[in-house]
């Protein structure tokens, strides 16, 4: 009787470590950090540290580069941002920028008027479902209006799919970005003022030196 017992408590414990749980599965974890190469170099990173919060989710972005020649420094950028966003919906952002000693600023708010706010160029005014150039949601392969995150202008651009995960973006920004097959970003590359840069996740680089 007591072995039958046991025998039914491990058979329930089976079937109830196979029913779903009520939040279905597991969202993937969006943080990213990548280490960027000019021309093969290493200059720097680019860090995505996302944190979902019930059906709000925190997005802190670090970006810091600097190019040298020989020993000298030659280019330097900065780039710290924070976005808090809703569902499928930016609600602020607040970013800070130094290229190379241009300094840049974005503060945008949504309101039901969509977002809004000011950024180093004057006002912005953009519609409720625009998406900032942070790189890290593949909600910017929709379809859905792009804004600069350095200053929020809004960006004259198209995106179009290439297959095997990769993404074309053509016009103002020109760069080919890849996701992840559950929509995790995994790399970059673009080619700017005659070099080529590309961006690595930090493991595989390291694994790769």
């Amino acid at each position: 009787m007591r072995r039958s017992a046991c025998s039914l408590a491990v058979v329930a414990v089976l079937a109830l470590s196979l029913v779903p749980s009520p939040g279905g599965a597991a969202e993937p974890d969006r943080s990213v950090d990548f280490t960027v190469f000019r021309d093969g170099a290493p200059i720097g990173h680019h860090r995505v540290s996302v944190r979902p919060d019930g059906d709000r989710t925190e997005v802190q972005v670090d970006i810091a580069l600097d190019v040298w020649f020989a020993f000298l420094k030659v280019y330097t950028y900065r780039h710290r941002s924070t976005e808090i966003w809703q569902g499928d919906r930016l609600i602020s952002l607040d970013s800070r920028t130094d290229d190379n000693g241009t300094a840049m600023r974005a503060v945008m708010q949504a309101t039901p008027d969509g977002l809004r706010g000011s950024g180093s160029a004057g006002p912005v005014r953009l519609p409720a479902d625009a998406v900032p150039s942070s790189y890290w949601t593949p909600a910017l392969t929709s379809g859905r209006p792009l804004f600069d995150s350095q200053d929020g202008h809004a960006l004259d651009v198209t995106v179009r799919a290439e297959g095997g995960g990769w993404w074309a973006m053509d016009g103002e920004v020109k760069l080919k970005l890849s996701y992840s097959p559950d929509g995790v970003w995994s790399g970059m590359t673009f080619r700017l003022k005659g070099s080529d840069f590309e961006y690595q996740p930090r493991i595989a680089a390291q694994a790769g030196s």
